[in-house]
């Protein structure tokens, strides 16, 4: 019985070291839901700039096409993060070209300037 008890204590303690490493999921990490993705990256990129209902559904549509041209990208090819990049470039473009004065697109660029470095800008993922 004993013996029995301290396997079961050290399951519970392994299976709680594996959850608060993130454990799953392919890589670690809370993995979020698209809609929530697009919506951070609406937050961070439209940051202090006033956007009209139809501008959030824009943005919301070159999000999900951006994050969907990215997944595809095989991660094992060489040029990979190249790849990545200009998706992100692309998506940044189309982004700021929904803005239509100059101020809110001056803005725009300074958020994009101040994205947390990796996958918000199209670089690398973040080192664990």
């Amino acid at each position: 019985m004993r013996k029995f008890l301290a396997i079961a204590a050290m399951t519970m303690v392994m299976a709680g070291t594996a959850a608060a490493q993130g454990g799953g999921g392919g890589g670690g990490g809370m993995q979020m839901d698209p809609a929530a993705m697009a919506q951070r990256t609406i937050d961070g990129l439209y940051k202090d700039i006033t956007l009209n209902d139809a501008q959030k559904k824009s943005a919301t549509d070159i999000i999900t096409k951006a994050m969907t041209d990215s997944r595809a990208i095989d991660r094992a090819a060489p040029d990979a993060q190249e790849k990545r990049a200009a998706v992100t470039t692309k998506r940044n473009a189309d982004l700021k070209a929904l803005l239509t004065s100059d101020a809110d697109k001056a803005k725009f660029d300074d958020n994009v300037k101040n994205m947390p470095a990796g996958r918000g800008r199209g670089g690398p993922p973040p080192v664990r």
